[in-house]
């Protein structure tokens, strides 16, 4: 059976807060509560696949990242925790 876009960002939602919990450092509480938002925004797409989500919501954060001017560094971090966090 396949997941919705929905469940598939209430899956990594939960994942990321349990990260952000466990944070110790406000880095990392950033980049959590980045890619939580971004997910709140995003779950509402229709479609189903986990695979085919997380590579849409892949490509709208790094537009987004882009778009707004995040620091290269801080992208790269966003990034990682995001690979992280889908695997």
């Amino acid at each position: 059976m396949s997941v919705t876009f929905a469940d598939r960002a209430d899956q990594l939602c939960d994942k990321l807060r349990e990260l952000e919990h466990q944070a110790e450092e406000g880095d990392q509480l950033f980049y959590c509560a980045y890619l939580l938002g971004l997910l709140g925004l995003h779950s509402s797409v229709e479609g189903e696949g986990a695979d085919e989500f997380d590579f849409a919501f892949e490509g709208t954060l790094k537009e987004t990242l882009e778009s707004e001017g995040v620091s290269e560094a801080d992208q790269q971090e966003i990034l990682q925790l995001w690979t992280s966090v889908i695997a």
